[in-house]
């Protein structure tokens, strides 16, 4: 019977333990916690929105996750045969790098809108965030590695 009645203490003295919190008795607390009077939750009122900051250069594999989140205007600037040959689903603008009235073009565009640029290798892109930069532009990106590096990393292009 006495082992009995122990056993239960036992088996009582544990649950209690996991249910209340026994650490400012002791001075320690369990490493990993926190005070709840530390954690801060957002008003109801506060809307949640993330923060996406960028870079100039954007890995293939991060490009779907930044045109679903800034929604930019997708410019492919090869030439009219190697857009026809397969292009970004998204890109909205074939502007030719070699065209005569490239800059021209370019400077129509709005300036305040959010701009992702790429061509075959990175390198023309390169130029036009360099030429758009010039013109006033300030959100501007690029593909890195261009179309070629999107395939290779396994990303569908459309004819």
């Amino acid at each position: 019977m006495k082992t009995l009645i122990s056993l239960a203490l036992i088996a009582f003295a544990a649950t209690g333990a996991f249910a209340f919190d026994f650490s400012s008795l002791f001075g320690v607390k369990p490493a990993g916690l926190k005070d709840l009077a530390m954690v801060q939750v957002p008003a109801a009122s506060e809307p949640f929105q993330v923060k996406t900051d960028f870079p100039l250069n954007i890995k293939p594999l991060d490009v779907k996750f930044f045109i679903e989140a800034e929604k930019p205007v997708v410019i492919d600037v090869r030439r009219p045969e190697e857009f026809a040959a397969g292009r970004l689903e998204a890109a909205s603008l074939q502007l030719d790098y070699f065209a005569p009235d490239f800059k021209e073009r370019l400077a129509k565009l709005d300036k305040g809108a959010s701009y992702l640029i790429y061509c075959r290798t990175g390198h023309r892109s390169g130029l036009t965030l360099a030429i758009m930069k010039d013109l006033g532009f300030t959100d501007i990106h690029d593909i890195e590695g261009g179309i070629t590096a999107w395939t290779a990393a396994g990303l569908p292009v459309v004819k």
